[in-house]
């Protein structure tokens, strides 16, 4: 029994759109890995961390504060990241973030990371010629920069992307900065040093 033209084309059409769905998922888990191994939104509110800690009184009670606050608004945080997955998978193909995220789970990347985090406490990524390097490493990590000099590149030629991008880092700096002020008010006198938390 031969299969009706309607039906076929049925058929074709839901295959193509379960392959549609699975390549969005495909893509969309690309981009939540990129995010894990570039430090999200987290990574971008420590960069603050060290300015605001040196505008009080007390930096190490407002560092307390501020994992606090980090603590607290985790909800937040992670809402953040999937925003900026989101606008990372409308952006980026998956060949250019596969590339990247092939850096970090290489044997070369996984070392150059342990070894930083073991002497700096955070991952720093050191120039392709720093002494102590191997062959491989040097050679992975000129690689690795040009990947990401194309992806900067990317971003920067569509401001839509950019704006989501900026969009979903302002929102929780904006809400972590406050609440940890907040909490740093809660154990200093913050009249008294003249610090005045931001609204939140």
């Amino acid at each position: 029994m031969r299969a009706q033209p309607k039906g076929i084309f049925a058929l074709i059409l839901a295959a193509s759109l379960a392959a549609s769905a699975a390549h969005a998922a495909d893509t969309m888990e690309l981009a939540r890995k990129l995010v894990r191994y570039t430090g999200g939104v987290s990574l971008i509110l420590r960069n603050f961390e060290g300015g605001m800690a040196a505008s009080v009184a007390a930096p190490d009670i407002f560092r307390q504060s501020f994992e606090q606050a980090l603590t607290d608004n985790a909800k937040s945080l992670a809402a953040a990241d999937e925003d900026l997955a989101k606008a990372y998978a409308a952006l980026y193909s998956a060949d250019q973030m596969s590339a990247e995220i092939s850096f970090y789970e290489s044997p070369e990347g996984q070392s150059i990371m342990t070894k930083s985090r073991d002497t700096f406490g955070v991952v720093v990524w050191p120039d392709p010629g720093t002494p102590g390097l191997t062959a491989e490493q040097s050679a992975a990590l000129v690689k690795f920069h040009e990947t990401v000099k194309k992806r900067a590149a990317i971003a920067a030629g569509n401001s839509q992307a950019t704006d989501a991008i900026m969009t979903a880092e302002t929102d929780a700096l904006v809400k972590v900065r406050a609440a940890a002020f907040a909490n740093y008010c809660k154990i200093r006198d913050c009249k008294a040093e003249h610090v005045t938390p931001p609204p939140q």
